[in-house]
């Protein structure tokens, strides 16, 4: 792949490991969940949704889901016992390599779901022609966010400071990596520096 290429993905798939998890493209019927989900204080703290958060940011939001396929972001939602329970991307860099976006909503929340969603869009992303690296990166403090990583097989690789922009701020960030033909199981959970 050249610089800035493009990846070619294939139409959006729905993924499932069972009968009570389905990642999809989004609907309009999800739009209260999504306004409820960003509207959360957990999910504000981490992420870089607008605060407030209103319908139309969830109406933008849908909206550049369908711009997101054609632009190199595989963006799905995550339905879980039928209702929508978050999102998890890959944003795909065009060098071989994605880095890997998600965010759970509270009421899905302690259930292992973000783990198996983690692992159904990378398994599905490795499986894409040249794809042969997954990034992850979070604040340092986001601490379900790395263990999710770690579970799902992502060595952390460190902490970069100033790495991220949240509302004009710059944070340190943990950041890390899977590569292809590595397994996605991790290792049990670890005690988190700074978190």
């Amino acid at each position: 792949m050249t610089p800035g290429s493009r990846v070619q993905l294939p139409a959006a798939p729905k993924l499932t490991d069972g009968p009570d998890l389905l990642l999809r493209l989004p609907l309009v019927d999800d739009l209260d969940d999504i306004v409820a989900q960003c509207r959360d204080p957990e999910f504000q703290r981490w992420t870089t949704v607008p605060v407030p958060y209103q319908e139309s940011d969830a109406q933008t939001f849908l909206k550049r889901v369908d711009d997101g396929w054609r632009a190199n972001v595989a963006r799905f939602v995550i339905e879980h016992q039928g209702r929508f329970s978050g999102t998890v991307d890959l944003r795909f860099d065009g060098l071989g390599g994605a880095e890997v976006g998600f965010g759970l909503a509270p009421w899905a929340r302690g259930k292992g779901v973000m783990t198996r969603a983690l692992r159904l869009v990378v398994g599905w992303g490795f499986e894409l022609p040249g794809i042969d690296v997954v990034y992850w990166q979070a604040q340092v403090g986001n601490s379900a966010s790395r263990r999710v990583a770690r579970r799902c097989g992502f060595r952390v690789d460190g902490t970069v400071r100033g790495l991220l922009e949240q509302r004009g701020e710059r944070r340190d960030a943990w950041i890390g990596s899977l590569r292809r033909g590595e397994p996605l199981t991790g290792e049990p959970d670890e005690p988190v520096p700074g978190g």
